[in-house]
């Protein structure tokens, strides 16, 4: 699917559209669910460390357990919370370069890239996804000891207090750089994604232009993730309408041919099924699910696997909203590098694309060539 852009917030509002599309979904899908399988494993064996019965607390949490009382108490069970959340950001980054990807090859026209070949294109370029937040982590934790030294500076008796006022003019422009690095370090989860997708680029590469994004075009930014987000609501809005009343027809057409209302009880109960200590707080009124849920659950394996398909549909539902998330940084910015640097990205790979054909095959010449046949001189 070609598309021509206007590399302004005209842009924007096709990230709700681009978002629906089920390579992009699947991703998400298996990234959501890997990633409850890590929090599954890190929260369960936390409470094992903790030395929690973990029979009792199967009977209380099931699928997705919450971290609570004994649990952070024990270190080694805060660590393995950590490890796993950690674990868990990778998961959905390396999900969502792979649809930025996606994206950014739909929009050159290519719309056979598969997810296989995003597979291949995460491989070639993850190391980004890890190293630069890292890289801006340590330069916060540089800052932060900076100021731990200057509070230590400012107790020797006498001159302390002295030195930390000379001090506190550079150590406010430290502190300045502190703020920028940490908005840096919340934006690049969103915005090295979709630069690593477009660019091909090392973690240099991804540290310039994050940073030179955030500082060049601030308002562009702000604008353009506004609009994502109003467009991406409506979208997710117009879904789960479509979603709340494609489970109603199902229900209602069910229920004819079985005599009984039971398959939407059974669909809405899945979530009070799998994760019980989350369900109070997740109202009937945001399922979509639950529209349809008339009569009597079903019991047995039947009740079971009924509502283990009632999340998966809620979780085909949350991979919208972050596909559309994903598809939505990807267009910002390829519009604020157009905007900042006056730089095609679409253009720029059409080009190394060319190069590589031409190493690879060589170059083909655009001069005609002559048909006509060489006449040799016939021998004497």
């Amino acid at each position: 699917m070609s598309s021509r852009l206007y590399f302004n917030v005209r842009d924007i509002p096709s990230a709700a559209r681009s978002g629906l599309s089920a390579r992009k979904l699947w991703i998400f899908w298996k990234a959501q669910l890997s990633a409850w399988l890590i929090w599954f494993v890190s929260v369960y064996l936390g409470y094992l460390a903790a030395g929690s019965d973990l029979a009792s607390r199967w009977e209380t949490s099931r699928l997705l357990p919450l971290p609570g009382g004994i649990f952070w108490e024990s270190w080694p069970s805060v660590a393995l919370l950590a490890a796993g959340l950690l674990l868990i950001v990778y998961v959905i980054m390396a999900a969502s370069l792979r649809v930025s990807r996606i994206t950014f090859e739909q929009i050159r026209g290519d719309d056979f890239f598969s997810g296989r070949d995003a597979r291949t294109f995460l491989r070639q370029n993850r190391n980004p996804l890890i190293s630069t937040p890292l890289a801006i982590l340590t330069g916060l934790v540089i800052a932060a000891v900076s100021g731990l030294i200057l509070g230590l500076v400012g107790r020797i008796p006498g001159a302390g207090p002295v030195l930390l006022g000379v001090l506190s003019v550079p150590a406010w422009g430290m502190a300045l750089l502190a703020v920028l690095l940490g908005l840096g370090f919340i934006l690049s989860f969103v915005l090295v994604p979709p630069i690593v997708a477009a660019t091909r680029g090392d973690t240099f590469e991804s540290l310039f232009e994050l940073f030179s994004t955030l500082t060049a075009q601030p308002w562009r930014v702000l604008l353009y993730w506004l609009t994502g987000l109003i467009c991406r609501t409506l979208g997710l809005i117009l879904l789960m309408l479509f979603a709340s009343a494609a489970m109603t027809f199902l229900s209602w057409t069910v229920s004819l041919g079985m005599g009984t209302a039971g398959l939407g009880a059974s669909l809405s109960s899945g979530l009070q099924m799998v994760a019980p200590e989350v369900f109070p707080w997740f109202a009937n009124a945001f399922n979509p699910v639950a529209a349809a849920a008339p009569g009597q659950s079903w019991t047995g394996l039947a009740g079971v696997i009924a509502g283990l398909s009632g999340v998966a549909i809620l979780m085909i539902i949350k991979a919208y909203w972050l596909s559309s998330g994903s598809s939505a940084w990807t267009l910002i910015y390829l519009a604020v590098r157009h905007r900042k640097d006056g730089e095609n990205l679409l253009s720029r790979a059409d080009d190394e694309d060319q190069r590589e054909f031409e190493k690879l095959y060589g170059e083909i010449s655009s001069e005609p060539r002559d048909a006509s046949p060489t006449v040799q001189d016939a021998p004497s």
